[in-house]
């Protein structure tokens, strides 16, 4: 009889072994089975209270859980969103920085050729001026006077002068010197 309860022994031992390693690897789930049967035990039932207690809160915890996870993705994908932007912005704002010192720059060209435009205006109203006086000499006069400045000079005042005038002014000048006007005068209509 002793073989016989010994042998029952292994095989009861031998099946709750079984049915551990099928719940272990997933093949069934005794959870539910067990739970069943110690509900029908009423000294276990306010165990199995806190048991569901549990189980509510871990399903909670759970579920907050992802929600977080969700809320995270999101955060990330937003922080990358501002990130981007934020390059984008800098590289604006390095783009506007360049433009604006290149508009400063032009800015400053600009001024510059107003100011030689102004310059050159004065100039060439204070040269009609001296045109207009020399126009107004007698031509001995004003060739005594203009053959004190440099040739180009007197070229240049000459050039715009009534031709009559200018021939005057050149026929009173030193022959040498009104040739090399003479000469500047031709190479500049070139």
């Amino acid at each position: 009889m002793r073989k016989w309860i010994l042998a029952i022994i292994v095989l009861l031992m031998a099946v709750v072994l079984a049915a551990f390693m099928l719940n272990a690897t997933g093949v069934i789930d005794l959870r539910p089975m067990v739970v069943q049967r110690m509900e029908t035990i009423p000294a276990l039932a306010p165990y199995l209270e806190t048991y569901h207690a549990g189980l509510a809160v871990e399903k909670e915890i759970e579920d907050a859980l992802a929600a977080l996870e969700i809320e995270k993705g999101e955060l990330v994908q937003r922080e990358l969103e501002l990130a981007a932007r934020t390059e984008a912005l800098a590289a604006r704002e390095k783009q506007l920085a360049r433009q604006k010192s290149e508009v400063d720059h032009e800015t400053e060209q600009l001024l510059k050729l107003r100011q030689e435009i102004e310059a050159a205006r004065a100039g060439f109203l204070e040269l009609e001026r001296l045109r207009s006086i020399y126009a107004e000499m007698k031509g001995k006069d004003a060739a005594a006077i203009m053959s004190q400045l440099r040739p180009e000079m007197i070229a240049f005042i000459l050039a715009e002068m009534d031709p009559e005038i200018a021939g005057d002014i050149l026929t009173n000048l030193e022959p040498k010197l009104a040739a090399e006007i003479t000469r500047m005068a031709l190479t500049n209509k070139k």
